[in-house]
């Protein structure tokens, strides 16, 4: 979707009542920071929208303009309500929406390192597409978006926290240095929807578990029950083999493999 786009259909809501200034959530919030973004970060065809004064009062721009609409099936996308109340927010979050000013018509953007979160917590397939997009096209600052979700973000429960930081660790780690992603590794990593990725302590620590995932320089080990780190193997000299159960122990930063048979070389 373009941003012309989003821009009538709020010109049309302005319309069906007292409303002129309205709060853009969800995947097409990123047209307040780009007029063309990457196709997988605005794909959707639904706007998430309120108001931003009374956001309750939405009943006549969903009649007009909502999902199944005249509009609707005129244009090919709708607007669709949502509750500020329902998304997952960081502290400040309205100080930093992106105001765009049409026609006396005030479109607000969420800033989108505050929409990585909440699509963290949601953390569904396409909101997964929409953040590895964001990364690897640079509009995503992920140091950002680990500062606002560990500091003051209030989570409705732990499940929310716990897949926060889960993404925000597996996109650490499956990050290349030339800013695109290990999709394999990410895969990996999600199709586990009920784990926990640890932090690594890599000081005078020692971990044991069957390994997950082994590719280059990067090793996902199970080191308790649904409880996962993330090993950099770049300097570990063999890589282990998945369904392999070894004790990494760190010294020093120092990382030495033991309880394994190291497999021979066609086996790497």
């Amino acid at each position: 979707m373009r941003r012309e786009q989003v821009l009538l259909a709020l010109k049309e809501a302005a319309k069906c009542g007292r409303h002129t200034e309205f709060v853009i959530a969800g995947s097409l919030s990123v047209l307040g920071l780009k007029e063309v973004p990457p196709e997988l970060m605005s794909i959707s065809i639904d706007i998430d929208f309120f108001p931003l004064r009374d956001p309750t009062q939405v009943q006549d721009i969903v009649a007009e303009l909502g999902e199944d609409s005249a509009f609707h099936e005129q244009h090919g996308y709708y607007l669709d309500p949502i509750s500020s109340s329902i998304l997952v927010l960081p502290p400040g979050w309205m100080g930093r929406l992106v105001m765009l000013e049409f026609g006396g018509i005030h479109a607000y953007f969420l800033d989108v390192n505050d929409t990585a979160i909440s699509k963290y917590v949601r953390s569904a397939e396409n909101d997964f597409r929409w953040i590895d997009a964001g990364l690897e096209a640079g509009l995503l600052d992920l140091d950002i978006i680990e500062g606002r979700a560990q500091f003051g973000l209030d989570y409705p429960g732990e499940d929310d926290k716990r897949r926060v930081l889960n993404g925000i660790r597996s996109h650490r780690a499956a990050r290349n240095e030339d800013g695109t992603l290990r999709h394999e590794l990410l895969a990996t990593l999600r199709s586990y929807t009920q784990a926990r990725i640890a932090n690594l302590s890599d000081d005078d620590h020692q971990y044991t578990g069957d390994i997950l995932y082994a590719a280059v320089n990067r090793v996902v080990q199970e080191v308790e029950p649904d409880v996962f780190v993330i090993h950099d193997s770049s300097c570990w000299d063999y890589t282990p083999l998945v369904g392999q159960k070894v004790s990494v122990i760190y010294a020093g930063g120092v990382a030495t493999v033991k309880g394994m048979a190291r497999p021979s070389p066609g086996m790497r």
